[in-house]
């Protein structure tokens, strides 16, 4: 099946507060959605039209849940690349599972972003203590070691300084492989969205400015005008990605603009992007309707920013300062996930704030006041 018309099920596998947006967006298009999640009180509940609460990966329930759809789609990306590969042999699963794989693993994917000579920060793969010396003799300190798999939650990120600090990090090699990655004395955070349909056809959506608390997003930016060669570098390699993989539906690239102005690619994100929730207030186009118009194969326009504009995340820790926002900023707004219920989680996400302004640096500054998010 290629096309699918308004009238047809959505089967989404994986839940969230990015999976709740997607289903009322799927519900104003047209569609049912049934979901698969393994909470049961998962924020999409609130919004699916059916659901599944258990095991993402256990066989069964995704067989209910295929043969309850008329496509599938993962919004969880860290699902087994491999179980998606299966169900693609039975079920409507347009994205597949190559940018998946590709995604998951650090090292398959700057190997293939360097394979392309696409400039990423210079890696190793890490194994022993040994393999750290010598990496470190190539790239100096400071340097980072992550997980190969993206998909640890036990196994952390550690910046190493010196010697010191590699005598700290010999116990993390019992527990799994790593990349010892350089360190880049970052001035910009960026990322791009790109859709890819069917018949192969690719779109490069606008660029998009983020501001990271930590390693977590906390606001996004989309301004009318950028520095155009920066734009055009990000455009020129989404383009080179896209061609090069097998794939359906709307994917991001993130990228890290260092201080002597060099680009690199920090990562490839399958599907959605927090930070392009800008688009809709910007655009009047959301990335969910993007996304869902690649998969069912309907025509993809051309998005333009109309304004500036901004998001801001509002997490559960700040969730009191934002209500008194909301009481005194008539021109922002607020965007609550319905139904979410207090879970003294400070991180989790409850909803965003969308505020456009006359020109960029009037925007910033309006943010500035709040002294609650950065805007660099």
């Amino acid at each position: 099946m290629t096309f699918i018309a308004p009238g047809k099920t959505v089967g989404i596998i994986g839940g969230g507060s990015e999976t709740y947006l997607c289903e009322l967006e799927a519900k104003r298009m047209g569609f049912r959605t049934i979901l698969l999640t393994s909470q049961a009180d998962d924020i999409a509940t609130q919004a699916a039209d059916n659901f599944l609460v258990g095991d993402l990966e256990n066989l069964d329930n995704l067989n209910e849940l295929g043969h309850r759809s008329d496509i599938l789609l993962y919004m969880d990306n860290n699902f087994d690349s491999h179980l998606l590969e299966t169900l693609s042999e039975t079920f409507n699963v347009v994205q597949g599972s190559n940018l998946l794989g590709i995604a998951q693993d650090r090292y398959i994917e700057r190997t293939f972003l360097n394979d392309l000579n696409i400039n990423v920060p210079p890696f190793f793969s890490i194994v022993t203590v040994d393999d750290i010396k010598k990496a470190v003799k190539e790239i100096g300190f400071p340097c980072m070691i992550k997980p190969i798999q993206k998909n640890q939650d036990l196994l952390k990120r550690h910046i190493l300084y010196n010697q010191e600090d590699v005598k700290n990090v010999q116990e993390l090699l019992k527990n799994g492989t790593y990349i010892l990655e350089a360190w880049i004395d970052t001035k910009a955070e960026y990322s791009i969205m790109v859709s890819k349909s069917k018949d192969g056809k690719i779109h490069t959506f606008p660029m998009l400015h983020e501001v990271y608390d930590g390693t977590h997003l906390m606001s996004a930016y989309i301004f009318k005008k950028n520095d155009p060669a920066v734009e055009a570098e990000m455009q020129r390699v989404a383009l080179q990605i896209a061609e090069n993989i097998d794939y359906v539906g709307i994917f991001g690239i993130g990228f890290i603009l260092s201080q002597a102005d060099v680009l690199y690619v920090k990562g490839i994100y399958p599907g959605i992007n927090y930070a392009a929730n800008v688009y809709q207030e910007a655009t009047g186009i959301s990335q969910f309707e993007l996304h869902i118009r690649a998969i069912c194969d309907w025509p993809i326009p051309e998005i333009y920013p109309l304004v500036d504009t901004a998001i801001l995340k509002i997490v559960e820790g700040i969730l009191p300062q934002s209500l008194d926002l909301l009481q005194e900023k008539a021109q922002w707004k607020f965007n609550y996930y319905t139904g979410f219920k207090a879970k003294n989680e400070p991180a989790r996400d409850v909803g965003y704030i969308s505020l456009v302004g006359d020109n960029p640096e009037n925007l910033l500054q309006d943010i500035r006041s709040t002294k609650i998010w950065r805007v660099e």
